[in-house]
């Protein structure tokens, strides 16, 4: 719903200001002073022109993976035990679909070379490696080759709880370049499992 990279970064940034309804339309009412002229902020091209669009604009984005829990057979004397989890292709379809991978991802493996005597292969990320172009290889004309990343985790809760831990297996895609995969604030880790 989102025209630009600018316009999402501005409409994410109000959605996340904890800005009220009406201090939204003051702002987007400011004018700006350039050299020769003002401008209103509305005029820019962006695709909201009040706070109601705004949240009519972020409602048409793709929801992320709801929990679900599960309940683990206990013993008589053991206290029962959950699970909570995402599916996992409603996970990959929400980085999948997510507007900031949008062009960071890449589908077709490629190779780099060090020297044009085609020596040393340098390898980036994981569409550069060999085995993505052994899978290429293996699937039909009309598939797309995306490699997934399972991570685990161990964290503490909280300390009042007597010290409990969760363990947390988080999910993404290789597909994602590694300058974006590797910042933690990219949000490209997606929660699948979450086990107290």
């Amino acid at each position: 719903p989102f025209t630009s990279g600018a316009d999402w970064q501005l409409a994410s940034w109000l959605l996340h200001s904890h800005l009220s309804m009406d201090a939204i339309d003051e702002f987007l009412s400011l004018q700006l002073a350039c050299p020769d002229h003002f401008l209103f902020i509305k005029e820019l091209s962006i695709s909201f022109q009040s706070a109601k669009e705004l949240c009519l604009c972020a409602e048409m984005l793709p929801s992320s993976p709801h929990w679900k829990s599960h309940s683990l057979p206990s013993g008589p004397d053991q206290m029962q035990t959950h699970i909570y989890y995402h599916d996992p292709v409603e996970c990959l379809r929400s980085l999948f679909g997510h507007p900031l991978f949008a062009s960071h991802m890449s589908f077709i493996p490629w190779r780099v070379w060090s020297s044009s005597a085609w020596t040393v292969h340098i390898y980036e990320d994981w569409m550069s490696g060999t085995h993505a172009w052994n899978l290429l290889d293996q699937i039909p004309n009309s598939a797309m080759l995306l490699g997934v990343v399972l991570s685990s985790d161990k964290t503490n809760i909280l300390v009042m709880t007597g010290n409990r831990v969760a363990h947390l297996l988080l999910l993404s895609l290789a597909n994602i370049n590694s300058d974006i995969h590797s910042k933690g604030s990219s949000c490209s880790m997606s929660y699948l499992h979450f086990y107290p």
